[in-house]
C-alpha cells in the first residue's frame, strides 16, 4: 500500500499542529509532514545549507509572517529562486541538510528552520529505487543531459 502525506507549515497552526501531533498514532498509512516556517525551507536545504546566517532575518518576524520572508528569500540566495523541479534532482543533499538542522520543542513540533520534508524525501527515493532505480536512473538521465547541453 501507498503511503500518504499530509504537508502543513507551522505559520499560525502551532496549535492545531499540536492537537494533531497529539492525536496521532499510526504513521504507516499517513504521516504528516511539518515544515518551519513554510515547505520552502526544505527547498533551501536542496541548494543550501547554512540557515543561520542565510535566513536570519527570518526570527525578526512572527510566525504568520515568516512564510512570506522564506519565499521572497529563495528568490534572493539562489539563482532562478527555489525551483522543486531543481530540487527533485538534489533530493540527497536536501536530506542530509535538513537532518543536519531538524530539531523539535516540546510538543514534537519542528523548530524554526526545520522541516520533516527529509522523512518524506527518503521515503520517496527508496521506494522509487526499490525495484528499478528510478530515481538514481534520472538523476543520471538528468545530468548527462545537461552535460550534453553544455558543450
Amino acid at each position: 500500500m501507498d503511503k500518504v502525506f499530509l504537508l502543513s507549515d507551522v505559520d499560525e497552526f502551532y496549535d492545531q499542529l499540536v492537537k494533531i501531533s497529539n492525536e496521532s498514532d499510526d504513521q504507516e498509512a499517513a504521516q504528516w509532514i511539518v515544515s518551519n516556517p513554510c515547505f520552502e525551507i526544505w527547498l533551501y536545504y536542496c541548494f543550501k545549507n547554512d540557515p543561520e546566517t542565510d535566513l536570519a532575518s527570518l526570527k525578526s518576524f512572527d510566525a504568520a509572517k515568516r512564510s512570506q520572508e522564506m519565499k521572497h528569500l529563495g528568490n534572493m540566495l539562489v539563482p532562478g529562486g527555489l525551483n522543486p523541479l531543481r530540487a527533485f534532482e538534489q533530493m540527497a543533499e536536501g536530506i542530509a541538510h535538513s537532518r543536519e538542522h531538524y530539531a523539535e520543542d516540546e510538543q514534537r513540533i519542528p523548530l524554526l528552520y526545520a522541516t520533516q520534508m527529509h522523512e518524506m524525501a527518503q521515503y520517496l527515493i527508496d521506494t522509487m529505487n526499490r525495484t528499478a532505480n528510478e530515481y538514481n536512473e534520472f538523476i543520471q538521465r538528468k545530468q548527462a543531459w545537461r552535460e550534453k547541453m553544455k558543450r
